[in-house]
């Protein structure tokens, strides 16, 4: 449940953001941007602080393993991105590579400072020794951490496209693309769900032949992290949750503003918490697919195949484990 209340300062980012765009006056959207700066510069003076003052000077949450080089460049990117995000000229600027992107939304605006903090959040957890730090830790998720953090996604794709502020109903799935799938659409779907359990197994295997030492530690870590996850049921709400939230935030939110391939990039880096590896090639070519499918279908069917396929591989890491067992 803390991540609920971690994530309460975005929610209300998200609704000022909201409400400035739909009272769309220029006071309203000047003082928004003037807030972003702000915050953006106040996490920029504390990667600052982190970089050159004193370790002993700063009271530090003890964090081992966690690189303070690293994080103060990752505060002075996140800072620096976000009041470069505030300021109209650059949003402009950005429009030739986003063309959806509307430069005086404050909804836009504070999209384009989230990805920033996303990219940030996976530079650090991308750093050398991090996979075996996480390993080493042995910290494991319950099932409430993991629905949590999908609920928060859930809810910061509904109130991101105007819930309880700017649309109806009708109007927020129809911005969500939260429609019947037709049969056509749904075989389809599953037809790209068979691919990619297929195509995962491929380079999974050809991983470990290439780099058997990182492919074992990933799995050593897959263990410790999901390893109490043992029963179907588990795995059901595992998935269908990853599918719902993913899906709501990135496909359904996000996509119609950055496009399908920087939208896919972002799906890929907030991925990356395992390290850059060829996990991170097979996530980012399953969301330029869930991309393609919610702009020729709709979302629905990109939540199916979503959570289709992390079911079926979540049921077979079951079958092995049921197997290993029983030889053993």
């Amino acid at each position: 449940m803390i991540i609920l209340l971690a994530a309460l300062p975005l929610f209300l980012a998200i609704i000022v953001a909201n409400l400035v765009t739909a009272r769309n006056t220029p006071g309203a959207r000047l003082a928004f941007n003037l807030a972003l700066f702000g915050g953006s510069l106040l996490l920029f003076l504390g990667g600052l602080a982190l970089r050159f003052l004193p370790s002993g000077s700063l009271e530090l949450p003890d964090m081992p393993g966690l690189d303070l080089n690293l994080a103060a460049i990752t505060l002075l990117a996140i800072g620096l991105w976000g009041m470069l995000c505030s300021l109209s000229p650059v949003r402009k600027g950005l429009v030739k590579l986003f063309p959806a992107l509307e430069p005086d939304s404050a909804v836009h605006t504070l999209a384009l400072a989230a990805v920033g903090y996303l990219a940030g959040n996976a530079l650090i957890s991308a750093a050398p020794g991090t996979l075996e730090m996480l390993t080493e830790g042995g910290v494991q998720p319950t099932i409430v951490d993991v629905l949590s953090q999908q609920f928060v996604f859930v809810l910061a794709a509904f109130l991101g496209v105007g819930f309880l502020t700017r649309r109806e109903s009708e109007s927020l799935n129809q911005r969500l693309g939260l429609l019947r799938p037709t049969r056509a659409q749904l075989w389809t779907g599953l037809r790209w769900m068979i691919f990619f359990v297929f195509l995962q197994a491929c380079i999974g295997a050809l991983w470990a032949l290439l780099d058997p030492a990182q492919a074992e530690a990933l799995g050593g870590l897959n263990e410790t992290l999901l390893g109490n996850f043992d029963t179907v049921w588990e795995w059901f709400l595992l998935a269908a949750a990853a599918g719902l939230g993913e899906e709501l935030l990135f496909r359904g939110a996000l996509q119609p503003i950055f496009g399908i391939i920087p939208t896919s990039l972002i799906f890929a880096v907030s991925h990356v918490q395992y390290g850059f590896s060829p996990a991170t090639v097979t996530v980012f070519l399953l969301s330029v697919v869930l991309g393609i499918i919610r702009k020729r279908s709709n979302t629905t069917v990109a939540i199916l195949v979503h959570a289709g396929y992390n079911f079926t591989l979540g049921l077979l890491s079951l079958l092995a484990v049921y197997l290993q067992s029983f030889v053993e």
